[in-house]
């Protein structure tokens, strides 16, 4: 082993909210005097570090999107926070835990390695910096490998263009001409954000989405009171709940509504705002009923009839097929189509066929030339980050090959043959609200290193049969949801060739914080514990 390696308890590679969890319960729970932790950004913030672009903010609530033992006066002042924000939240959370003094940036992890004869990992970072781990944990988070299109010409435009969890800090666009590509969460949060500086913005468009209004507004400091009395109650209501959003989900089903209820509840729903909100606080069935599913739907559809005043581009933006997916919500979307600045093309057919020095040609031969081509494509969704570290577990066996035929983890924190290596959000974990998720997770990857302690064992890793077993109930209990027929990331589809599968387990917080109860209360008889 070469001299200028650092030998360390744990190795945390993740600067979100994630990885400062662990971190936090590595030190101050299991008591380890040497964590290292390393970000490849300049700072910490995770993906709230990455995806600064204007109008980037959470879709939970101010009050649910922290950890629920961070019992501090809120620093929130809206009902939604900003991603500068956010990112301010982690860097408190983290000074307040003691754990930014544990922090490399500007490193990115490459590999890590398990060596059997030590029962250690060798991790190297892009900077030549070499450890030695008696735990490897990652924290990549969901959504941080921008998916980038193979657009031929890419490369060749002259003007500035960019992904948009790449938006360059202090880019003023007044007065520009600006491609918007996609309209997913980014794409019409941009859009929202800035069409009314620029000179002219076109929004590329491969598919309609089911767009709620977000009504951020002020909280009050009678509301913080109140809040604040009844917050014990709240953090109740999150881990006993389906999404962990903070509100009580619906326990009624459309089709038992009369049509007018059904009127009012959407329409209440719609103008409170939040797009968990009209997908779980309305009905209980719109998530798993395809004609409970098609009366949200309509709603939305009527709503965009009502707001956008071109007929032509109503239809546009009118999405056909379930309303499911990742419920999305912004402000001000559907509106800024009003606006004579604000274009929409449609290329679910006809498809960009490159991008021009000036600006893209579609395959039709239309050309439209910009200042700046913004790629709001999307992620690389759950395990897409993993394919940047070369990941070797035992006996020479890839992560990559491991999973080659579909990522997937023990309750989403285990991989078989990858002993002492932990994972936080990774593929097969809760589809809730991501930090009551990031906190179970974390207790229960520090009570299985607990256990191993105690039995004098070396290494913990999933039994490869209970991860197949776990990974057929997450895919079976995708199938009977809505989220199994529409296209998009949590359902690993949205990239090209990867294999369609729920990248979640969306039964829901509450039964996943069962099952890890009932895990630990049998002593763990899914994973391997060897000395």
């Amino acid at each position: 082993m070469s001299h200028n390696v650092k030998e360390v308890d744990a190795l945390v590679v993740g600067g979100g909210f994630g990885g400062i969890r662990l971190v936090n319960l590595l030190q101050n729970k299991l008591g380890f005097k040497n964590v290292v932790a390393v970000e490849k950004g300049s700072a910490l913030g995770g993906t709230w570090y990455w995806n600064q672009y204007p109008g980037a903010q959470t879709d939970t609530e101010s009050w649910v999107y922290r950890f629920s033992d961070d019992r501090d006066p809120p620093k929130w002042n809206t009902r939604y926070l900003q991603a500068k924000d956010l990112q301010e939240q982690i860097l408190d959370t983290a000074k307040k835990t003691d754990v930014f003094r544990d922090y490399i940036f500007d490193n990115e992890v490459v590999s890590a390695h398990y060596n059997a004869a030590s029962n250690r990992w060798d991790i190297a970072t892009d900077k030549g910096l070499h450890f030695s781990a008696t735990y490897f944990l990652t924290a990549l988070g969901i959504l941080t490998n921008p998916n980038i299109p193979k657009i031929p010409g890419i490369d060749s435009f002259k003007g500035l263009s960019f992904h948009s969890a790449r938006w360059p800090k202090d880019l003023d666009v007044t007065g520009k001409r600006v491609a918007v590509i996609g309209t997913g969460p980014s794409g019409s949060q941009i859009t929202a954000a800035i069409h009314h500086l620029v000179k002219q913005i076109t929004v590329f468009q491969q598919r309609a989405q089911y767009i709620v209004p977000i009504n951020d507004r002020p909280v009050s400091d009678e509301e913080k009171k109140e809040i604040y009395k009844t917050y014990d109650g709240i953090w109740n209501t999150v881990f006993n709940s389906l999404f962990a959003m903070g509100f009580v989900e619906s326990n009624k089903s459309a089709l038992e509504a009369t049509e007018a209820e059904r009127q009012e509840v959407y329409e209440r729903i719609w103008n409170k705002g939040g797009g968990f909100r009209f997908f779980f606080e309305t009905f209980n069935d719109i998530a798993t009923n395809i004609e409970a599913n098609e009366t949200a739907a309509a709603f939305v559809r009527s709503k965009i009839a009502q707001i956008v005043k071109d007929p032509k581009v109503t239809k546009l933006l009118q999405p056909k097929g379930p309303y499911g997916g990742r419920p999305l919500c912004t402000q001000g979307y559907y509106e800024s189509f009003n606006e004579p600045n604000v274009s929409l093309v449609d290329i679910s057919e006809n498809t960009i066929a490159k991008i021009t020095p000036t600006g893209l040609e579609l395959k039709d031969g239309q050309a439209f030339e910009f200042d700046i081509i913004v790629y709001a494509t999307g992620f690389d969704g759950v395990d897409g980050a993993y394919h940047n570290i070369d990941i070797v577990g035992r006996n020479g066996l890839k992560l990559t090959e491991a999973w080659k035929d579909g990522a997937n983890a023990l309750y989403g924190v285990s991989v078989a043959e990858f002993p002492n290596f932990y994972t936080v959000t990774g593929p097969g974990g809760p589809f809730a609200n991501m930090l009551p998720s990031i906190e179970l997770q974390g207790n229960f990857i520090i009570q299985l290193i607990e256990e191993a302690n105690k039995r004098g064992s070396k290494t913990v890793e999933a039994d490869a049969e209970a991860q197949a077993k776990w990974d057929e109930k997450v895919q079976a209990i995708s199938k009977a949801t809505v989220f199994d027929k529409v296209k998009s990331w949590i359902q690993n589809d949205n990239v090209d060739g990867k294999q369609k599968r729920s990248a979640f387990f969306l039964a829901g917080l509450q039964n996943y914080r069962a099952t890890l109860g009932e895990e630990a209360d049998a002593k763990y008889p899914s994973f391997v514990f060897a000395k």
